[in-house]
């Protein structure tokens, strides 16, 4: 909306005069474009920040300020399937892992090889909840055990009978496949009823 002969100030009921409110676009006559930018209200300048930073830090350093720490373990402890056994229960009781996760890590012992600890897990489920907290574990456990060079496997248990690795049973599917490789007529029964496993 174009206002004739305004000129950008507004007459109050007393006489005076006041600028326009800040924020509000001045006028412009027809047939020019706008050339009215918003200013940000604060300036940023990256290399001035980084200068103010560099100065600060220097400044720290000399002054004897606190020294960044180094997180990680360097000692080489040696230790025991009891030792990892006692570091993961704390781990247990200590953290807010959900019930699933802490049941896998306490159900099966865990295997000590030198620097290497391996742990089962039960099924497929269960090795992907430990694996996303893999490195939360990994850090726990070489405070705990004072060896910063553990390395840490996760894989799904097997057990052995007869020689041969058996894989434990628990979804309804593993269960049909496991009575089908013991009785092939349990996949012929299934397909004439037109059965589902759920």
């Amino acid at each position: 909306m174009k206002i004739a002969d305004f000129n950008g100030k507004f007459q109050q009921s007393g006489g005076g005069t006041t600028a326009p409110v800040a924020g509000e676009k001045p006028s412009v006559p027809a047939g020019k474009t706008n050339t009215y930018k918003v200013e940000p209200p604060h300036s940023f300048k990256l290399k001035m920040a980084m200068a103010e930073t560099r100065e600060n830090l220097q400044i720290q350093r000399e002054e004897g300020g606190e020294k960044v720490e180094d997180n990680r373990v360097k000692a080489q402890s040696e230790f025991t399937v009891a030792d990892v056994t006692s570091a993961l229960e704390t781990y247990v009781a200590t953290s807010r892992e959900d019930t699933a996760v802490k049941i896998a890590l306490t159900s099966h012992s865990p295997k000590v090889q030198g620097f290497v600890i391996t742990l089962e897990v039960d099924n497929d489920f269960l090795l992907s909840k430990v694996t996303d907290i893999h490195p939360y574990l990994l850090s726990f456990l070489a405070k705990r055990l004072n060896n910063g060079f553990i390395t840490l496997n996760v894989q799904v248990y097997m057990e052995p009978e007869n020689g041969e690795e058996k894989r434990r049973l628990f979804t309804a599917k593993d269960k049909f496949d496991h009575f089908v490789q013991i009785n092939p007529a349990v996949s012929e029964l299934k397909a004439l009823f037109g059965l589902e496993i759920e």
